[in-house]
């Protein structure tokens, strides 16, 4: 194992779970979070060392996690009154594990150019649940010999390690696949809504479906175990959904790249989030579009009069 002196900062979910490996590991390690609360549940779960702040840990820790979730809390452990910056030494390696845009990870690697620490990505594939069971995948970005000194820790806390392209590649490659998921969803369920309407079975025709297109690929499992049984839930938030739509569309209008149906996505998002029937999932989409399809999903359709 590399010889570092491993530092955690924040302590939500995946920082708490990244901690659970870390000890599992033998790897020690030092942690703080910008939120009192939190650093204070940590001290009392006799959690692994803290530190006051983010500049207490800096000055003690030259492998940095950095867990938070989302772009305002990573700026302020970074570049706050008490973040980071006020403290880190030449050579310090930040890993980037954190909740936030593609374009936070740069835009902080290039405030901290001056101070001589070296930034990396780690984007996180998989729960809490796979990090505490060395089951997560890792995408990672920035120097190569870096992440190569790193690759022990990477390796004790991850199953997988990709690299996918520079740096905020992580980030965004989860909102890809976020955008993927949903606009899938989105075009099936028009399809399943025309067959219910037309006389179809759709839960038969989903069945139907490699047989009568193959190359195409299968259904997203949510069409059979969500949409067709008119549940309508998945682990994704209809908020995250629209984070994550938007984090692409301004990636395509950066590549001036076209981008047809993700609009239209992001409208019936933002709709189907004000309809009667919202919960605050992603698959309110669905449920919006049976709605105005005039589609009942998860109801057997009455037997045809004589």
């Amino acid at each position: 194992m590399a010889d570092f002196s491993v530092g955690i900062v924040g302590l939500d979910t995946l920082g708490s779970a990244l901690i659970r490996r870390l000890d599992q590991q033998g790897i020690g390690n030092t942690a703080t979070d910008l939120n009192g609360r939190l650093l204070q549940a940590h001290i009392a779960g006799g959690g692994s060392a803290p530190a006051g702040s983010p500049y207490d840990l800096a000055q003690v820790c030259d492998l940095i996690f950095l867990t938070e979730t989302n772009d305002q809390t990573a700026r302020e452990a970074v570049l706050g009154s008490v973040g980071l910056v006020h403290a880190l030494r030449p050579g310090t390696i930040i890993v980037d594990m954190s909740d936030v845009s593609p374009q936070t990870g740069p835009a902080l690697a290039r405030s901290l150019y001056s101070k001589g620490a070296i930034w990396t990505e780690a984007t996180p594939i998989g729960s809490a649940a796979d990090l505490r069971a060395g089951k997560l995948t890792l995408l990672t970005a920035g120097p190569a010999e870096s992440l190569e000194r790193i690759g022990p820790v990477l390796r004790a806390i991850a199953a997988k390690t990709l690299r996918l392209g520079d740096l905020g590649s992580g980030p965004l490659a989860k909102a890809l696949a976020s955008c993927f998921g949903a606009l899938s969803v989105a075009v099936y369920t028009e399809m399943l809504i025309i067959a219910k309407r037309t006389g179809l079975d759709p839960a038969g025709l989903l069945d139907a479906l490699p047989l009568l297109a193959p190359g195409m690929g299968t259904a997203p499992a949510a069409l059979s175990t969500q949409v067709v049984t008119g549940q309508y839930q998945s682990e994704l938030s209809g908020k995250r959904l629209q984070e994550d739509l938007a984090r692409v569309l301004d990636a395509a209008r950066t590549a001036a790249s076209p981008a047809v149906f993700l609009p239209l996505l992001q409208a019936a998002a933002l709709a189907a989030s004000y309809s009667p029937h919202a919960t605050g999932d992603a698959l309110d989409v669905a449920r919006w579009m049976s709605d105005n399809g005039g589609v009942e999903f998860g109801v057997k359709a009455p037997p045809p009069t004589a």
